[in-house]
C-alpha cells in the first residue's frame, strides 16, 4: 500500500515537472517572439515555420550577447545627431544624396556602437535582436536606397521621404538606448523632412 502511494507519488511529481518545463519553455519562445516584433513574422516565413524562426532567433540572441557593444558617448551623441540633422537639411536640394548620407550615417553608428560590417545579413540579423521592431523600416529604406542607385527617377519624393524617416527610425533606436536623454533636434515630432 505504501509502496503504491509512493509510486503515485513520484508519477505526480513528473507530470508536474514536466508540465513546469514544457510551460517554461513556451513562456521563453513567445518571449522572444514578441521582443523580435514584426521581426519574427518576416524570420518565420523567411525559415519556412515556427520551429525553425525559433532556433533562428535563439541563435540570433546567442551572437548578439557575445557582442562588445559600446555606448555613444555625449559628444559623439551631438555629432551623429547634428549630422543628421544635416542630412534632413539637405533632403530637398537633393533626397539622393541625403538617402545616401543617411545609410552611411547609420553604418558608421553601427560601427561605432560594435555591431559587424562586413557582412550585412548578419547585421541586420543581430540588430533585429534589440531592434526588431524598427528592422521592417531599416530594411525598407534600403531597398529605397539601393534602387535609387540604380535608377534615381523611378522613386516619387514622398517615397524618399518615407525611407528618409525609416531610417530615422533605426538612428533613433540606435543612438538613444534605454533611459538615454535624446540628443537635441532628432525628436520624433520633427521628422519631416
Amino acid at each position: 500500500m505504501i509502496t503504491a502511494a509512493i509510486i503515485i507519488f513520484i508519477a505526480i511529481v513528473l507530470v508536474v515537472a514536466v508540465v513546469a518545463i514544457r510551460g517554461r519553455r513556451e513562456y521563453a519562445k513567445r518571449e522572444i517572439r514578441t521582443s523580435f516584433g514584426p521581426e519574427y513574422d518576416r524570420v518565420r516565413s523567411e525559415y519556412g515555420g515556427t520551429r525553425a524562426a525559433d532556433r533562428e532567433l535563439t541563435r540570433r540572441n546567442q551572437m548578439h550577447s557575445r557582442l562588445r557593444l559600446e555606448p555613444i558617448s555625449a559628444n559623439d551623441r551631438d555629432f551623429y545627431a547634428s549630422s543628421w540633422e544635416h542630412i534632413r537639411g539637405g533632403f530637398l536640394d537633393d533626397p539622393v544624396v541625403a538617402l545616401s548620407s543617411a545609410e552611411q550615417l547609420i553604418a558608421r553608428l553601427l560601427e561605432a556602437r560594435g555591431y559587424p560590417v562586413d557582412d550585412r545579413g548578419e547585421q541586420l540579423a543581430l540588430l533585429s535582436v534589440q531592434h526588431g521592431r524598427a528592422m521592417a523600416d531599416y530594411r525598407q529604406a534600403l531597398w529605397v536606397s539601393e534602387r535609387m542607385r540604380t535608377d534615381p527617377a523611378s522613386m516619387p519624393t514622398e517615397v524618399k521621404r518615407e525611407a528618409l524617416m525609416q531610417y530615422q527610425t533605426l538612428f533613433e533606436d540606435l543612438l538613444t538606448g534605454p533611459g538615454a536623454v535624446v540628443p537635441r533636434g532628432i525628436m520624433q515630432s520633427e521628422a519631416t523632412p
